[in-house]
Order: structure tokens, then C-alpha cells, then sequence
């Protein structure tokens, strides 16, 4: 009995060490083209890269445009927020 409550103890305290953020799903995921700006380095890519990494947006496609145009599935809330971000020039 006292071997299982150990080896239960070490496999629960095992599944927090990889140090990622559990990422939040906030919804379904849906499909959405996003226009990136003119900067260079463009902050729209690079905020999308990084949510990326994290596991919030999906499918990722960026198509040779300028600006950049930005294929992803994310929750409504994601894309929402990468809407809003300013840019300078080009399409919106």
C-alpha cells in the first residue's frame, strides 16, 4: 500500500515538470486571415508566432504578401486581439 501511494506520488508530481503554461482554450477554434503590418520586425507575425508556440493558434500558414497575410484557426478571443493590434501601412 505505502509502495503505490509513492509511486502515485512521484508519477502526480512528475507531470509539472516540463515548465509550459497550460494554455487556456477559450472557445472552438476558427478559421481567420490576418493582415500583418508594414514594421519591420513585423509585431502581428510575431505575436502570432509566439501564441503559436504556446498552443493557442493553429494551422498557421504565412503567405508571401506585403504586408504579410497570416492563415490561422484560433479561439474568437485570439483573433479578436490580433485584429486590434495597430500596424503601419498596407492592406486592413
Amino acid at each position: 500500500m505505502m509502495k503505490t501511494a509513492l509511486i502515485a506520488a512521484f508519477l502526480l508530481a512528475g507531470c509539472g515538470l516540463d515548465n509550459k503554461q497550460p494554455t487556456a482554450q477559450q472557445g472552438p477554434l476558427e478559421s481567420a486571415t490576418i493582415v500583418g503590418s508594414a514594421e519591420t520586425p513585423d509585431p502581428v507575425l510575431a505575436r502570432v508566432m509566439e501564441l503559436e508556440k504556446r498552443g493557442v493558434v493553429h494551422d498557421v500558414v504565412v503567405q508571401e504578401s506585403f504586408p504579410v497575410q497570416i492563415r490561422l484557426r484560433a479561439p474568437k478571443p485570439v483573433i479578436d486581439e490580433l485584429n486590434r493590434m495597430p500596424r503601419t501601412g498596407g492592406l486592413r
